[in-house]
């Protein structure tokens, strides 16, 4: 998606270099920059498996506080659309 049409999508530019934080159902969630992901959390991504790349992304600790938020696969799609969104990817 060009700079353009993100910002057309959600009112601002892509988040690029700076550390991320999200909200997510009362609890504040730290994220790296997508510059600064693991590359072992991009290849688990690309085998699907989308939670232990999430795991790796948030860290033991925050990822331990989000599964005990989180007990579906709706809660995971809901967190995702959450971080999605402060990326600037997807659709708000």
């Amino acid at each position: 998606m060009a700079t353009r049409q993100r910002t057309e999508a959600i009112g601002k530019p892509a988040a690029s270099g700076r550390d991320l934080a999200v909200t997510w159902r009362g609890k504040r969630f730290s994220l790296p920059s997508p510059e600064k992901f693991p590359l072992e959390a991009l290849e688990m991504e690309e085998e699907g498996k989308h939670l232990t790349a999430l795991k790796l992304i948030l860290g033991a600790d925050q990822y331990a506080t989000w599964r005990g938020l989180a007990a579906t696969a709706a809660d995971a799609e809901d967190f995702s659309a959450v971080v999605m969104k402060e990326l600037g990817r997807g659709n708000p």
